[in-house]
């Protein structure tokens, strides 16, 4: 699955990313490599504390109607993907 991912730059404190299609799935980061590093296990994380609930996984949103959204203003977007065989129950 490939999850949009919108990073800001925060004046003088580095970088915070966002996934909007994930609530409570957002991290920062120092440098923008960091934070793209945090974002990717940040998300997988995600998916698997919504798996481990039994809550379903929610499908990748369309980015260019994410770059619509007013709230994402001055970001800059990447795509995080994760892995689906990553998703599956661990034995």
């Amino acid at each position: 699955m490939r999850y949009p991912v919108v990073v800001h730059n925060i004046e003088f404190a580095g970088y915070g990313a966002i996934a909007p299609d994930l609530p409570h799935c957002h991290c920062h980061g120092e440098t923008l490599d960091t934070t793209l590093q945090k974002m990717a296990e940040t998300i997988a994380e995600r998916l698997e504390e919504l798996q481990s609930a039994g809550d379903p996984v929610p499908d990748p949103g369309d980015l260019e109607a994410l770059r619509k959204n007013p709230a994402f203003a001055g970001g800059v977007w990447a795509i995080i993907d994760v892995e689906s065989n990553e998703l599956s129950p661990k034995s």
